[in-house]
């Protein structure tokens, strides 16, 4: 999609970059571009990156082929010598709007991050539908929490899902009576200290 992207919308003229899929740690994008070459082979040669997000991988095709839109458009401005955004890359102004436009992409206004939503005109489109079989993306990674447990999410009054925020477990904290070691766990148990072999007592 990227070779037929580049070929239609931009005459061959992007340099390949290396399209990645990576979990998303930016709080909610579908997908970025780096700003420098951060891949490099054997021969020395250097490549931007492309990511789409794991979390939001199994939309229709011209969704997340859109998100790899989007990233060659900023990718175009890069080579171009255009500065298409501000505010540490949050802000989208009406450079990356005409490039985006350019490749057959709708492009609207945020309220605060600028022209940055962008969304396949028809003709992008039926380019996706005929070269991605419907349902091609099937799997997505869940959201998790930083211990890696999945996130529990129910939606919020927007209509958009919102992660619930988790109760803190309470902890159990054991005492060896011989050498002071302590150890905490998240329910009650029967621990040995391996140094002194003596049985662990719960500490009040």
């Amino acid at each position: 999609m990227f070779r037929l992207l580049n070929a239609t919308y931009f005459n061959n003229e992007l340099e390949r970059p290396v399209i990645t899929i990576l979990t998303d740690h930016t709080g909610g994008a579908y997908g970025w571009i780096t700003v420098g070459k951060v891949w490099s082979d054997k021969d020395q040669q250097y490549y931007r990156e492309i990511n789409l997000c794991a979390e939001y991988l199994n939309r229709p095709p011209e969704l997340v082929i859109t998100t790899l839109g989007h990233e060659m458009s900023h990718l175009w401005n890069m080579q171009q010598g255009i500065q298409d955004t501000s505010r540490k890359g949050q802000y989208h102004n009406a450079n990356f709007k005409a490039a985006a436009e350019m490749a057959g992409l709708i492009v609207k206004q945020h309220q605060t991050h600028g022209w940055c939503i962008t969304e396949p005109g028809p003709e992008f489109t039926a380019l996706v539908k005929k070269h991605c079989r419907a349902g091609c993306f099937k799997l997505e990674r869940m959201k998790t929490y930083r211990d890696g447990t999945p996130k529990v999410t129910k939606p919020g009054e927007d209509g958009k899902e919102k992660t619930v925020t988790r109760t803190r477990q309470s902890y159990r904290k054991y005492v060896c009576p011989g050498c002071g070691l302590i150890a905490r766990t998240t329910r009650d148990a029967t621990l040995k200290c391996d140094h002194c072999d003596k049985i662990m007592t719960l500490d009040a």
